[in-house]
């Protein structure tokens, strides 16, 4: 169990109704955007980092830091990429231990030390990032959501390192939320078009959001008693709701409706 011990109720309130203001927003990218803009007023930092990782964590893909310090980043990409080898975490193999704990660079070298790093001295000295925590807040379909912050007068505290922690675990659901809705969505939008091809548009107009939900859940495979449990209610009464949707659009059989599903797979 993470130890929060010394996050007061106010700050884990502050936390949560920062993270709650994200949750309405469409994509990914826009959430990257908007937690940029809400991340300083959660713990004081100078330069705050978004990483978008490969998820087998051979490359940094994309990174994203606070307006100040974006058109400095901006000319050091090539630098970084030269210079990523010598992290102190990457050097000692610990990146991936960041998924369970928020990890301090200064417990792996010594800020002396790491000031004649060759990643210091050609991009970290120019982002104020003399001192750093970093933390996976998730791991998504396409990448790895790492966060680092940065400090250029004084290191993280244990106490910060579990505000950083509790802020990593709450942007971690919303992103894995928002990455599930833009999944379905695109489901939604793909059987819509089959439904309509196949089908005739007039059959779309027939289906509610919910029904659009459950045949989203159908479309990615899952078996109908782990759909069920998903939604709270029972397998014959998810069955029921199939036996409607299947009537709306015109089937005559729970066959033909897996049939349409696996050709809009198979389609695209």
């Amino acid at each position: 169990m993470p130890d929060f011990s010394q996050i007061s109720a106010t700050q884990a309130r502050r936390i949560d109704r920062a993270m709650l203001s994200l949750a309405d927003v469409e994509t990914l990218g826009e959430l990257e955007e908007r937690f940029i803009e809400t991340a300083g007023k959660l713990l004081p930092a100078d330069c705050i980092c978004w990483n978008n990782w490969s998820r087998d964590m051979s490359r940094l893909m994309t990174c994203r830091t606070n307006d100040e310090y974006q058109d400095s980043f901006g000319g050091l990409e090539e630098a970084h990429a030269q210079t990523m080898s010598e992290h102190p975490l990457i050097a000692a193999d610990k990146l991936e231990d960041t998924l369970q704990q928020v990890m301090r660079i200064s417990d792996f070298q010594p800020i002396m030390e790491f000031r004649e790093n060759p990643l210091f001295r050609e991009v970290y000295q120019h982002l104020d990032a003399h001192y750093q925590i970093c933390y996976t807040a998730s791991v998504l379909r396409d990448r790895r959501l790492v966060l680092t912050w940065n400090r250029r007068e004084f290191d993280f505290t244990d106490q910060d390192a579990q505000v950083f922690h509790y802020m990593g675990l709450r942007l971690g659901l919303v992103s894995r939320r928002i990455e599930q809705r833009e999944q379905l969505d695109a489901a939604w939008k793909g059987l819509c078009g089959f439904v309509e091809s196949r089908m005739g548009g007039s059959s779309v107009d027939r289906l509610n959001d919910k029904d659009g939900h459950l045949l989203a859940e159908l479309l990615k495979s899952r078996p109908r008693g782990e759909i069920a449990a998903g939604m709270g209610i029972r397998r014959d009464s998810l069955d029921k709701r199939l036996g409607t949707i299947r009537e709306r659009l015109g089937l005559e059989n729970h066959h033909q409706l897996l049939s349409a599903l696996a050709a809009l797979r198979s389609d695209s």
